[in-house]
């Protein structure tokens, strides 16, 4: 064990104050108080790792000279380094493994875990060459691999990226996150490679939105849009209200809509019909609040998907008595806002059936 000193250099002004027992509005207002916790802080931090540590400061720099005793010393000063960079605190960890690694600039923990915050802070020149580094201190670091791929990814290398990630693959293929980065690269040139890749990362991180995401598309793009539907919907159940649960939405219309004309043949289907003319005839009963009411609440509960294949009557409404289908409440969804306003877009290919419904509608008596 090397145990000449490391000096670290610390710029107080960059210090995370949320590190700090005291509010950092007082601490802002009084250098003083700010200079003394900042110090009180770092020797009770030295202190936890062992070893000596002279902490000498002038102005606004904190230089410390630290010596370690043996190697549970240095083992405690790469886990206290590495809580800090998990709790965010980049700009106080960062001069502290600067240090460490001018001593030790081969320790396969600092590369990575430096490696990882220097590619999420989108300097990825730095972050690929950290974690060049770290793979090659420690060549059987499946975790290193991946973030290297990761790294090398957002960097706009895929064919070093997929290398990196297989790499990481064999290593250990029960990580799900290597497994869904690996086939979204893939999936560019071969969702048929990619695959086995996005299956494996669906199973292995269900809760996980990308993961489902991109099993869907995959499925999507191969031509199986029926098997990529609950992947889609699965996506859309984790997180209901983001940019990517809106794209799983659009993507779970057109696979109904194909499915639907599909199932008539591209004619009007009977059901919808009949369902479109029972709407016209509701929302003429209970009057425009009542059918805003109805319309708004079937399409938020449309924005997990309606099954409107399914026959069953399995959906309830706080505004309507009964139970309806997915059809059904799609119909009433679509007539509700076509008639609140006729030129709107819905996103919903039920004009045939809508028409044709009105027709019947007008047959049957003035409105």
């Amino acid at each position: 064990m090397d145990k000449q000193p490391i000096t670290f250099t610390i710029d107080i002004n960059k210090f995370d104050l949320t590190l700090l027992p005291i509010e950092p509005e007082l601490l802002q207002n009084d250098q003083a108080l700010l200079n003394n916790a900042i110090s009180q802080y770092f020797t009770e931090y030295f202190n936890r790792i062992g070893g000596q540590a002279d902490i000498v400061q002038l102005e606004n720099i904190l230089t410390v000279t630290w010596s370690s005793s043996s190697m549970d010393d240095y083992g405690n000063a790469v886990r206290e380094v590495i809580r800090l960079l998990k709790q965010g605190a980049y700009s106080t960890a960062e001069p502290i493994i600067k240090g460490m690694l001018t001593r030790f600039p081969d320790d396969p923990a600092l590369l990575f875990n430096y490696g990882m915050v220097l590619s999420d802070q989108g300097l990825l020149k730095d972050a690929i060459d950290m974690l060049s580094k770290a793979v090659k201190s420690d060549p059987d670091n499946a975790n290193a691999w991946n973030a290297l791929g990761v790294a090398q990814s957002r960097a706009g290398d895929n064919e070093k990226s997929i290398f990196s990630l297989k790499k990481s693959y064999e290593l250990d293929s029960g990580n799900g996150y290597t497994a869904r980065n690996l086939g979204a690269l893939i999936a560019k040139s071969s969702a048929e490679k990619a695959l086995p890749y996005l299956k494996k990362a669906s199973q292995l991180l269900p809760e996980d939105q990308q993961a489902q995401y991109g099993m869907a598309f995959c499925l999507l793009q191969l031509g199986k849009p029926n098997d990529a539907d609950p992947y889609f919907k699965k996506a859309i159940e984790i997180d209901p209200y983001n940019d990517l649960s809106q794209l799983c939405r659009e993507e779970r219309t057109k696979i109904a809509q194909t499915s639907m004309r599909s199932a008539s043949q591209g004619d009007e289907r009977p059901d919808a019909v009949m369902y479109c003319l029972t709407a016209l005839n509701k929302f003429k009963e209970v009057g425009p609040a009542q059918r805003q009411t109805i319309t708004f609440e079937i399409a938020m509960l449309g924005q997990s998907g309606l099954d409107i294949n399914n026959p069953t009557k399995k959906y309830q409404l706080k505004s309507m008595p009964g139970d309806f289908t997915g059809m059904q409440l799609l119909s009433y969804m679509y007539v509700g806002l076509k008639q609140m306003e006729p030129g709107i877009d819905t996103g919903i290919d039920l004009e045939k059936e809508y028409r044709r419904a009105m027709e019947l509608f007008r047959d049957a008596g003035p409105e």
